[in-house]
């Protein structure tokens, strides 16, 4: 009787030190999203506990080159229907050669030739715009939305290839929301995204070193698996953060920026309390003191 009254005891002052804390986190993170002059949309999810932090989490944000995230699930899904193997070597076809991020538009015509995971990789990793329109035209913009919508993520719309500026002038812009990124990333997490293995390797290319601003306000020893966006007036990342003991999913996007360099501070801040918030969280006792690793 006494230990069961000891415990109670020791898992209601856990409780309130992290309730605690969690309203300074939440605070904090509203704070900044009310501060800004853009309009900012935030989700974070502690895999652990399910806790999440939402503003404007069904909103829908231009993503510029964060919906490549889609993009690589359904040539998955589509690999795993034997339409294709990942391994098969295809020729860079001129036509879907364009400008931006990427090293694809800077090498010679008719002299590349590749395999299809390693197009995802210049994707995801360079965020190569040619790469990207490339698998687009392999597995078909329809089946990449409608994969989305398969999967929970119905806000998510691809509607151009990359560096169509035109067609971004007539409204079809690739859109979705920071809950639809939350759905997705948590599925790839827990191995549901056309199986374990899969779920696995696009995590892994995901995870590849790069620059971003989810990244900047996290230490160097601590890995994220995620995608950044960024054109005119739009700045956005999602990823999985690899915090030891406690994972975590972050999403944040940004639209109506009145200055570009703004969104990228947005974003890092956040991506800095959120760390602060879930590391003193894994670390520290029911009585918040933190214990030495």
């Amino acid at each position: 009787m006494r230990s069961l009254l000891l415990f109670c005891f020791v898992a209601q002052l856990l409780f309130a030190q992290t309730g605690l804390l969690q309203q300074k986190f939440f605070a904090r993170i509203k704070t900044i999203s009310d501060q800004s002059d853009a309009i900012v949309g935030v989700v974070i999810k502690d895999f652990r506990s399910g806790e999440q932090c939402s503003i404007n989490d069904k909103e829908l944000f231009p993503t510029a080159s964060s919906i490549k995230v889609f993009i690589l699930a359904e040539v998955y899904r589509q690999a795993a229907e034997g339409k294709f193997k990942l391994t098969d070597v295809k020729a860079f076809p001129t036509e879907v050669r364009v400008a931006g991020s990427g090293v694809l538009s800077m090498l010679g015509e008719k002299s590349v030739s590749m395999s299809i995971r390693d197009y995802c990789v210049l994707m995801m990793n360079l965020s190569d715009n040619s790469a990207t329109n490339f698998l687009i035209n392999l597995v078909g913009m329809k089946n990449i939305n409608d994969f989305a919508a398969k999967n929970g993520c119905p806000a998510t719309k691809l509607q151009r290839i990359m560096m169509d500026t035109q067609a971004a002038k007539e409204g079809r812009e690739n859109i979705s929301s920071p809950a639809d990124f939350c759905t997705i990333l948590e599925k790839l997490h827990r191995g549901e995204i056309v199986s374990r293995q899969a779920s696995d390797d696009i995590l892994s290319i995901m995870t590849l070193d790069k620059e971003g601003w989810l990244k900047s306000g996290l230490p160097s020893s601590v890995s994220i698996a995620n995608k950044a966006g960024d054109i005119e007036g739009i700045k956005c990342d999602a990823g999985i953060v690899y915090l030891e003991n406690n994972p975590y999913i972050i999403c944040v996007m940004t639209k109506m920026l009145s200055d570009d360099t703004d969104g990228g501070k947005i974003i890092t801040d956040i991506s800095k309390n959120a760390y602060s918030y879930f590391e003193r969280k894994a670390n520290s006792n029911q009585y918040g003191r933190r214990i030495p690793k």
